[in-house]
């Protein structure tokens, strides 16, 4: 596919199924094999770590700052912003507007994702109330 053709399955991914939680469109968008860094492997992982995160922040909306391609590679700079409504490892909803940035590489094949690497802030844990006693004993995302 074309690295044109490959950021706009990566912008798809980013706004319909991270953003919007459409899972439907994830086994047209991320190969079987899946890889995600942060979460873990498989289409599996993703789907379950994408509810969770829906339910803790979830008017969450991402925007896509840069994007850059070059053969079957696509980095994405991006800013999410939501409101902390969820509870996670001992987190209680606070109501707290957030505002998180990161980075994501991705590789795809096929036209489709087979490896996503991001990497937030580090303090988006803090910034949805998790327990500084909670990270301690089983890391952070």
């Amino acid at each position: 596919m074309s690295t044109e053709g490959n950021k706009t399955t990566v912008r798809r991914f980013i706004t319909e199924v991270l953003e919007q939680g459409n899972m439907s469109f994830i086994n047209q968008l991320c190969a079987p094999d899946y890889v995600n860094r942060m979460t873990g492997h498989g289409i599996d992982s993703l789907k379950q770590m994408g509810g969770l995160m829906k339910t803790i922040v979830p008017d969450w909306h991402f925007t896509i700052e840069n994007i850059v391609a070059e053969d079957d590679q696509v980095v994405v700079r991006l800013t999410i912003n939501g409101t902390v409504t969820g509870s996670f490892m001992g987190s209680k909803p606070s109501g707290k507007a957030i505002t998180v940035r990161g980075l994501t590489y991705y590789r795809l094949a096929n036209g489709k994702i087979v490896e996503d690497d991001p990497i937030l802030n580090q303090d988006f844990m803090q910034l949805i109330g998790v327990p500084a006693a909670a990270l301690g004993q089983q890391g952070q995302m």
